[in-house]
């Protein structure tokens, strides 16, 4: 405590009893002390001319009984924890004196030291009942064991106390030490997942394309089976995958066609002879000459036959060049013959999606805060239920792409933009921090332009963006998070602004619910009576049949987009 107060204004002698007494202040009470030392207190009044006269008294003390108010902060006097630790305190007490006749006998000039004195002993006293990290609970307690005024036995009464209690400088830094740690602890964690699931995603695609590979493969396979391959083909199709080896390889075709030749003449040779003997030796007429060589060249097969073929199976590769007949079209049957055109039909029906009809990117974000902790495991159910359900209508998936964000005390991207097929799974989701929702608006502002213009160098039209919310949290930082929004979903300012459909659970609230959906039928909040853990159940089967009537609209040339209130869930309202 600093400064002092006094509670002894003043100490004179006492005048003849034929000299008045001097006024009395109304907050100084007066108190007379005799020769041997005893003191007479007139219960605040001065003395009357009969007791001046009477009295022996010798000396008079003026003692203040007035209210006195102080702030201390006890930083000398640390008081200790149970946990070993220690509290610094600051104080705001208010004491008055109530027995000024003990003030005098003990002499106090200075109340502070007695109060100071009382109030350590009396707060460490507290304080030791509880950890250094519950501060307000020892607040509480002071305060309580402070309602009713406290009189001291030194006659100072102590009738306010109001208590604030912080760490000591070396237990904040421990606390500042092990909070940064834990922290550390959290990324390196939630990285660790982000690293694990790129992986496996790296190993499903490498799979994926592998499975391609060798189904191309198979299916080539087949196709060759029906067909050999000549020398010539295959010439063919290795230059048109190296045709660095031109040279190399026509050099081989033409000796391999010479060599052929050679053979055929040297059985056109052999085969003359052996008819010319048999004629000379009368078994074959002159007039059957022709028709002696046909038959044993058949019998013998020295007829000019097609180079030998590689049977199936002995070749891998894809045909890159057309076979004999372009279009594998079917042969004239006969001279003026005229083949019937083939038609192909398409269903009326049946839409096949091209990029010109556009794709709808759709981003989901996911709060992954402390307080949706208890029910993670309904919000991935609910995102594999998602994906499942569009899986299964493989006609809507070009027109759909999808990226999963989850959102807390920082922004986890868990499944980039991409359209749903076999390949995709359902990513993890982990509870970390608070919900702090103007990092969530500042990424999903930061990925959305990157995301659409890639689209767009594919050549496909791209619609204007979707984002579905489902908080369990109001944000975490209140007052901070309008400003990235307003960024977000200006059209002024951003070309690619989204639709926001907003849901709330737990302790979403429905005014930030109404003052995040971009349209006031895209904003729900659960019902208060509703099980959460049902009512995310619901958000994602109403969002899963949204999605597919919409990829169908979409398809069908008329794009609405239409969120049905789930069931359990209400309109969100701003008041």
């Amino acid at each position: 405590m600093t400064n002092s107060v006094p509670l002894v204004l003043s100490q004179t002698p006492v005048q003849g009893f034929f000299r008045p007494e001097p006024n009395r202040d109304p907050n100084v009470a007066v108190v007379y002390a005799t020769a041997s030392g005893e003191l007479v207190y007139y219960s605040g009044r001065t003395r009357s001319f009969g007791q001046r006269f009477l009295s022996e008294c010798r000396t008079r003390y003026d003692v203040d009984l007035s209210d006195h108010r102080r702030t201390a902060e006890l930083a000398s006097k640390p008081l200790r924890t149970r946990d070993g630790h220690h509290f610094i305190a600051t104080i705001d007490v208010a004491f008055k004196v109530h027995d000024p006749c003990e003030i005098v006998r003990r002499n106090i000039r200075d109340a502070l030291p007695v109060v100071y004195t009382y109030l350590v002993r009396v707060l460490e006293s507290i304080t030791s009942r509880f950890d250094v990290d519950n501060p307000s609970a020892a607040e509480r307690a002071i305060q309580s064991e402070f309602l009713n005024p406290a009189a001291l036995p030194d006659g100072i009464t102590v009738f306010e106390v109001t208590p604030r209690l912080r760490p000591d400088d070396a237990t904040a830094e421990y606390f500042r030490t092990r909070r940064d740690a834990r922290r550390a602890l959290n990324t390196d964690a939630d990285q660790h997942l982000v690293d694990m699931q790129r992986e496996r995603q790296r190993q499903e695609r490498e799979a994926a394309m592998q499975a391609a590979k060798l189904a191309a493969q198979e299916k080539e396979r087949a196709a060759l089976a029906a067909r050999g391959l000549t020398a010539a083909d295959m010439a063919r199709e290795h230059l048109i995958r190296h045709p660095e080896d031109t040279e190399k390889v026509t050099a081989m075709l033409l000796e391999h066609e010479r060599a052929a030749m050679q053979v055929q003449d040297a059985h056109s040779v052999r085969t003359t002879e052996f008819i010319k003997f048999m004629m000379d030796n009368g078994v074959v007429p002159p007039g059957q000459f022709q028709p002696f060589v046909q038959a044993a060249a058949q019998a013998y097969q020295l007829a000019p036959t097609a180079p030998p073929s590689i049977g199936p199976g002995a070749w891998n590769q894809p045909p890159v060049l057309p076979a004999g007949n372009p279009g594998n079209q079917p042969a004239p049957a006969g001279p003026g013959t005229e083949q019937p055109p083939v038609v192909l039909e398409q269903d009326p029906h049946t839409k096949v999606w091209s990029p010109a009809d556009g794709v709808q990117p759709v981003y989901l974000l996911v709060d992954e805060s402390t307080e949706a902790a208890p029910y993670l495991d309904d919000l991935g159910d609910g995102l594999q239920r998602l994906l499942d359900g569009l899986r299964r209508v493989p006609a809507i998936a070009p027109t759909i792409r999808i990226s999963v964000l989850g959102f807390a005390d920082q922004v986890a991207p868990r499944l980039s933009m991409a359209a749903v097929d076999a390949g995709t799974s359902a990513p993890w989701l982990t509870s970390r921090g608070p919900a702090g929702w103007a990092n969530a608006f500042e990424t999903l502002y930061g990925r959305i332009g990157p995301d659409v213009d890639s689209l767009k160098s594919q050549g496909i039209t791209v619609r204007r963006p979707l984002v579905f919310l489902l908080a369990a949290a109001p944000p975490a930082d209140e007052g901070l998070w309008q400003t990235p929004y307003s960024r977000l979903t200006d059209p002024a300012t951003h070309r690619y602004a989204p639709q926001i459909v907003a849901c709330g659970v737990g302790g979403a609230t429905s005014r930030h619910i109404a003052s995040i959906a971009t349209k006031p039928e895209f904003g729900y909040v659960a019902a208060a009576e509703a099980d959460v853990h049902r009512a995310i159940g619901e958000f994602w089967d109403a969002l899963t049949r949204c999605l597919i009537t919409y990829g169908r609209s979409l398809l069908d040339g008329r794009p609405d987009l239409e969120f049905p209130m789930p069931p359990h869930f209400r309109v969100a309202t701003a008041s």
